[in-house]
């Protein structure tokens, strides 16, 4: 185009940038997304909730637990000891009252002792003690030992002896000696093969000499009736 003065003039249009276009689907895309991290902080937000409800029911609960015991772990341990301990003094209570010995006759444990002061032999005396349904003493624990030391001061035939001086000591229902109680005395001679019991030890001696003597039996039921 020509102006007046026969010049060419060139109209320029000028031409604004256009805006960059967004894909439909990926628009979608980045929604759903946003969406899924919603829910899940959401979950996370109401999980940590939920677990901190659940601490404080529990730490309530175990306050009222606390204060309806009554006392602290250590204190009902000692309780739990003591009520064992009363259980079973009750029993053995219960089980001392409904035992009995004869007259003249001493109660120890479930046993019955005699302490008799005839002079016998061995054997009359291992006979004495049959004829009352008992036996010569048979000293097997260091209870029984302090208690018959604890009884009696004198000599006293027991119911140890040995078939001759090449055998084993036994009491009478065929058990050996045991050397953690005792050891016979060392001044054995031969055909020495009976014991006595004096001042808390054994000593051998000769059978046929005349001591007095100890029995022992089961201690009777008290319904049971006396014994002979």
């Amino acid at each position: 185009m020509q102006d007046e003065d026969g010049y060419m003039t060139l109209n320029f249009k000028t031409r604004k940038p256009g805006l960059p276009t967004v894909e439909p689907a990926s628009s979608s895309l980045w929604r759903v997304m946003a969406l899924v991290l919603l829910f899940l902080c959401i979950a996370l937000v109401v999980g940590l909730v939920a677990l901190g409800v659940m601490f404080a029911t529990q730490q309530n609960c175990i306050q009222i637990v606390n204060k309806s015991l009554p006392g602290t772990p250590q204190q009902l341990t000692k309780l739990s000891s003591q009520d064992l301990r009363k259980q079973s003094k009750e029993k053995d209570d219960f089980r001392h009252k409904n035992i009995t010995c004869a007259p003249n006759w001493r109660l120890y444990g479930d046993r019955c002792y005699g302490f008799f002061r005839q002079n016998l032999t061995w054997e009359e005396s291992k006979q004495y003690c049959i004829n009352r349904s008992a036996t010569l003493l048979k000293i097997d624990s260091q209870s029984i030992l302090g208690y018959i030391k604890s009884r009696t001061s004198l000599i006293r035939w027991v119911g140890l002896s040995r078939q001759n001086s090449n055998k084993v000591w036994k009491w009478e229902d065929g058990s050996v000696v045991s050397k953690n109680m005792f050891e016979l005395s060392e001044n054995a001679r031969e055909n020495m093969n009976c014991a006595y019991f004096h001042n808390g030890k054994i000593h051998p001696t000769f059978c046929q000499n005349k001591h007095y003597l100890m029995c022992e039996r089961k201690a009777a039921m008290a319904k049971a009736g006396k014994q002979l």
